[in-house]
Formats: structure tokens, sequence, C-alpha cells
């Protein structure tokens, strides 16, 4: 089985799935190739080497990108003449199904990682006109993949859950053993400063009695929008992976305050470092963590009271005993290799009806 990969934009959890998803595929005895279409400038993100054909394509605007993924995926289709094109967030999704390419017999998986009509995204005619546009594109998909039952359920309320199976996110194990490290004295928030994230609430709240916040991330959709340091908040930027696994496991708690989120996988990313993660209650957060048992979640809509709560109960709580349940959380339920047993299956398994 020759497997593609289609992506727009790849910075932040994107490249971490696929850095995890691709990983297990080109070990798996049934697949004889992985490659990727995404862009060029975010190329270095995919961190499997030569293993990995990647066909990259210029454009540093999202019109530049879509526009190149559109002359670039048949080229590169016709290169691979992959067996399934698996399909990666919505602007991918749109150019794959909405324009007339041929995928020459290929399978058409698609995953919106959060869908674009999430209420506490889009509301009003826009969130309708957005779901109409993906049901039309619904009948153009050989199978969705849903990462939370969060998302299962807004797919199958909007008519799209025949085809749509469940397949929650991993992130593989690290190399080295972090359990047992020794935390440190601060907060850390890791992510793009894009509204989705909800950095502009954290920033805006955090105060000098919050003690230290370190900010791992910048601006990838809203690339206009900058924040300047505070005192006690630290603008790291971008990391490499292995700083930024040594940064998460010295950190006392992730702070994940997003306005919505399909599944969370920087949330993972924790857990696997026995790190407690506080977090809003939107889109799939509250299932992956459990309020006083893995972390705390505070509302959104009440967020600087409630986040000052949220930290409160945090510093009161035996923090050692919460960080070994996120470490036993990872190990049992986020199985990179159960997770992409279940891809292999599905992609074997759709039946074809992309024309």
């Amino acid at each position: 089985m020759k497997i593609m990969h289609v992506c727009e934009t790849v910075t932040g959890g994107i490249a971490t799935y696929l850095n995890n998803v691709a990983g297990e595929q080109l070990r798996h005895p049934d697949v004889s190739g992985v490659s990727m279409v995404l862009p060029a400038a975010q190329r270095e993100e995919i961190a499997l080497g030569d293993a990995v054909r990647i066909h990259d394509f210029p454009g540093e605007s999202r019109p530049q990108r879509l526009r190149h993924l559109a002359t670039r995926l048949s080229a590169a289709v016709a290169a691979e003449t992959p067996d399934v094109v698996h399909v990666h967030s919505t602007f991918a999704g749109l150019v794959c199904r909405g324009l007339p390419l041929s995928l020459r017999g290929a399978k058409l998986v698609y995953q919106p990682h959060g869908v674009a009509f999430d209420p506490h995204r889009v509301g009003g005619l826009k969130r309708r006109a957005i779901q109409w546009v993906e049901r039309a594109l619904y009948a153009r998909s050989d199978a969705l993949v849903a990462i939370s039952e969060y998302e299962q359920t807004l797919l199958n309320a909007a008519g799209m859950g025949e085809r749509t199976l469940l397949i929650k996110n991993c992130v593989r194990d690290t190399r080295e053993p972090r359990v047992g490290v020794d935390k440190e004295d601060f907060y850390l928030f890791i992510g793009r400063f894009d509204r989705q994230k909800g950095f502009d609430r954290l920033y805006a709240s955090w105060g000098e009695a919050h003690g230290e916040l370190r900010v791992v991330g910048g601006s990838v959709v809203d690339a206009g929008t900058a924040f300047a340091p505070k005192a006690n908040m630290h603008l790291l930027g971008w990391l490499d992976n292995a700083s930024l696994d040594g940064l998460i496991a010295r950190a006392k708690a992730l702070i994940v305050p997003s306005r919505w989120e399909g599944f969370g996988l920087v949330v993972l990313e924790a857990y696997r470092n026995a790190t407690p993660v506080i977090c809003s209650n939107r889109g799939a957060l509250p299932e992956l963590v459990r309020d006083g048992e893995t972390g705390q979640v505070f509302d959104f809509d009440d967020f600087a009271p409630s986040l000052d709560a949220a930290l409160a109960r945090f510093e009161a709580s035996d923090r050692e005993a919460m960080g070994r349940r996120c470490r036993e959380r990872y190990e049992r339920e986020f199985s990179p290799a159960s997770m992409n047993a279940a891809l292999l299956k599905l992609y074997r398994s759709s039946e074809h009806c992309y024309v």
C-alpha cells in the first residue's frame, strides 16, 4: 500500500501528527511507500529523513499556498501513484475535493483536524454556509476521520456520520525517559498565537501574581499579530522537538486556553512527560483533561476569574500524583500502534466513491 499525505499547512499540531503517523506507517510491512505534499517553507518540520518522499510547493500566504497546492498535487499523484490520499485540514480538503483533480484511482480520506463549522469557531449564516459546502464535498470523500468524540458528534449532526470513523490522536513516546524529571516553577504555553488557540486571552489575563509563563510558538494564520514580552512572560519562539520535550517535562503545568479544539495533541505531549494540563472547556479538551485528576478545566466564557480559580486549585493539589496519572493515561489510551492499525484498516475497508 502506498500512502500520500496532503497538507496546505503543517506548522503546529499537524506536523506532530504526521511525524507520528507516517513514522509508524513507514515501519509497517503492508506499507510500501509514504509521500507528502506540503509547503516548502515548512518542510523542515517533518523529521523523518529521506524515508518519506516530499513534494513541496511555494507560497507564504494562504491564497498562494492553495494555488500552488492545486498545481503540485496532480504532478505528485502522477509520480507516486498512491493507493490512498489522506488529506489534512479544511483548506487542503477544499482543494482536493472541490477542484476537478484526478487522483488516478486512489481512495480519498479526509481528516479535518477540527471541523470548520464548530459553533465556538463560527456562527449564524456563515456556519450554515460552511456546513452546506462540507456536505457537498462529503460526497467526494471515501472516508472521514474524526479525532475526538466532540468532532464526531458535530459531523454526525451535520449529516456526515455514515462514512466517519473515530480515531483518536496519539504521540510517540520520547526516546529519553522523562518521568521523574524535577519540575520547575513555571507554567508553559505551546502553540500558534492565532485566534483559535486563545493566547490573546491568556496574554491579557496573565499578571504578576500568576508567576512565570514560558511561551513557545508564534503567529501562523494571523501573521500580523504580535505580543510584547512581560516581566514574568518569556516568549521563546518555536523550538525543535528535543528542546520542546525537555521544556514540557520540566514545566509544572501546560496551559491550553483554546477557543475551539478538535483534539489537542499538545495535551498528549504533556501527558507523556507526566505534566498536568490546565485547559479551557472548549471542544475536545474536556475529553482529554479530567478535571482534578490529570489537570484543571476552566470556563473560557469567564476567562480571567475561572483561570485564576483553576490555577489556585492546581497549586493546592498533589501535583506529583497528578503527573503520575497523566503518564498512566498516556500509556493506557494513546498508543501510536493502535491508532495506525485503525487508520490502515480504514484505508483498506473504505468503499471507493471518489470521482
